[in-house]
């Protein structure tokens, strides 16, 4: 077992070595930065090659970060600037509802939680950082998945399935179909008791300088809490706050619906 490890170990010492002021190596000095033998070295490179995480240069014959790190690298910054943007706005929003408000991102084909401000009352819903909800279910999942392509929302529903998660969750694909297309007429989304029995939230999409999906907001707490305000009261709001964010990501898109009637399956409040 200690053999994998160790190589992955020394795979990411090789990555490690670059920065901003040493950005390329040759085999040779990589070998003797790590200690390691220089046949060694070659054949982390190569694998390091193969995935396009490391690249070679022509003319140097030296080792630069390849196509595949700088990806990675652009997505962990996107996240950074996205939370970085958003929390003010989301603090606002927390204040004013007195509720959780929640970021989330695409994450494969699950929605993954960014940022939270959690609410300060005894009893509240809570999300953290990392976690992760199916792409069907809640109006913190099911906002990011009206905005993507047909295909990817019939991905979900033949790879992932359509899980029945608590007693509101939509686990048929025609009606999931027709909830998305409620979500883009009104620009929103809600839930009531499709995650967590007994918690309520509503969210908006953001949308990038491409005016693309990049995120969605989303005001959640318990039923009974949220019932104080009407839906067309909290859709304003977080559909404020989710436009906010995406005029300062570059979007000219917005939020392609109006704060109107919402009416789903599940919907109390």
């Amino acid at each position: 077992m200690g053999k994998p490890f160790g190589s992955i170990e020394k795979a990411f010492d090789i990555l490690f070595l670059f920065n901003s002021e040493c950005s390329e190596f040759s085999a040779s000095e990589i070998s003797d930065k790590l200690g390691m033998p220089l046949s060694s070295t070659y054949r982390y490179l190569e694998i390091l090659i193969k995935k396009n995480i490391l690249t070679k240069r022509v003319d140097t014959k030296k080792f630069t970060l390849g196509p595949s790190i700088v990806k990675l690298g652009m997505l962990a910054g996107e996240k950074r600037s996205l939370a970085g943007i958003a929390h003010p706005i989301m603090a606002k929003l927390a204040a004013k509802t007195n509720e959780t408000v929640i970021l989330t991102m695409v994450h494969g084909l699950e929605a993954i939680c960014v940022d939270t401000i959690e609410s300060n009352q005894l009893v509240r819903l809570s999300m953290k950082p990392g976690g992760t909800i199916p792409l069907h279910a809640g109006s913190t999942s099911k906002v990011l998945l009206a905005y993507l392509s047909d295909s990817t929302v019939n991905e979900v529903i033949e790879v992932v399935g359509l899980e029945k998660i608590n007693k509101n969750t939509i686990t048929d694909p025609a009606a999931l179909k027709r909830e998305l297309q409620l979500i883009r007429n009104n620009g929103y989304a809600q839930s009531e008791s499709e995650v967590d029995f007994g918690a309520a939230s509503i969210a908006a999409p953001i949308f990038d300088y491409t005016n693309e999906i990049i995120a969605g907001l989303t005001i959640a707490g318990p039923s009974d809490r949220m019932k104080t305000y009407s839906p067309n009261e909290l859709a304003s709001l977080v559909c404020d706050s989710a436009r906010r964010v995406s005029i300062a990501l570059g979007s000219s898109q917005h939020n392609r619906g109006e704060v109107g009637a919402y009416e789903a399956p599940g919907i109390v409040f």
